[in-house]
């Protein structure tokens, strides 16, 4: 069974008549109540060890820092800014000692934003697993739905950086370089521009982060909003990646995920200052230079 398949059915099993105060519910990148002055943004990620990261290739420290990331990323890609978050740590009696490493990484992480951790709770089990719930604040959220054909597709940077990052901890094409180091720090804990995250959500309609690959996460979008997601190869094949390995770079941009960057659209793509990779047509799904692109990113399957 394929991840999305899977939360069709667990949304349909928790699925119930909106409440007044909910103004977004579930299946975008957070979930947005109205508070009394305010909008609250609520996400939740679950990370896994073995499925998310590998302690033989990452310090707790960097393990901590990327799962807070992706929490981190989820508020900002709803236009809110986070503000708290609850963390959950199963702890296997083996890794006692790495504890506070890994909640330096979470509190490191947080304190770039200055969101505070205000609870949670912690297990002993077989495997590291660490859920967080990060809550934030908005004034007008950016829904998944908001894309609109004629718009420019745009993202703060070309992803794949994270993929790239992880061919070269696999030992796939080695090298040492400083574009090398940098992906393979990207892979272990993504350095995050959330300043700047901030800076252009006024400039968008709909937005994500990209964390499943950006077919993937483009897709949502498209699908969300009932339009086609169309991609401009001449834009993404400038990506710096091709120094790494010029046949296997475009795979990486396009089906690589956890860079988190943002990924939206917008009618002004000047004032944004992000980078135009495509635009909103009339349609459905995502191509590239015309042609539908299927089977590029990540999900689970069971």
């Amino acid at each position: 069974m394929r991840e999305a398949e899977l939360l069709a059915q667990l949304r349909a099993i928790f699925d119930r008549p909106a409440k007044p105060e909910l103004r977004v519910g579930n299946g975008d990148d957070g979930a947005v109540i109205d508070g009394d002055s305010r909008k609250i943004v609520v996400s939740s990620d679950l990370a896994v060890e073995g499925v998310h990261f590998r302690k033989d290739w990452s310090s707790s420290f960097e393990i901590g820092r990327k799962i807070t990331a992706a929490n981190l990323a989820d508020i900002c890609a709803m236009g809110g800014w986070p503000e708290y978050l609850l963390v959950n740590v199963v702890l296997p009696p083996a890794q006692i000692a790495d504890a506070p490493d890994l909640a330096r990484g979470i509190a490191a992480e947080a304190d770039l934003v200055g969101a505070q951790v205000i609870g949670g709770d912690i297990s002993s089990g077989g495997e590291l697993t660490i859920s967080i719930t990060a809550l934030g604040y908005c004034d007008h959220p950016i829904e998944r739905s908001g894309a609109r054909v004629g718009e420019w597709i745009v993202v703060t940077s070309l992803p794949g950086s994270s993929a790239a990052g992880l061919e070269l901890l696999r030992g796939s094409g080695r090298q040492a370089s400083d574009l090398a180091t940098r992906v393979i720090a990207q892979h272990k804990a993504p350095t995050l521009d959330y300043a700047r995250y901030k800076a252009v959500a006024k400039y968008l309609s709909a937005a994500t982060d990209i964390s499943d690959g950006l077919v993937v996460d483009a897709t949502h979008l498209a699908d969300a909003s009932g339009v086609r997601f169309a991609l401009a190869g001449a834009a993404l094949r400038a990506s710096e990646l091709a120094q790494l390995d010029s046949e296997r770079y475009l795979e990486w941009v396009l089906g690589g995920g956890e860079d988190h960057i943002l990924l939206g659209t917008t009618s002004e793509p000047e004032r944004s200052g992000m980078i135009v990779i495509g635009q909103v047509e009339a349609g459905s799904g995502v191509t590239l230079d015309g042609e539908i692109q299927t089977g590029l990113g990540f999900t689970h399957h069971w």
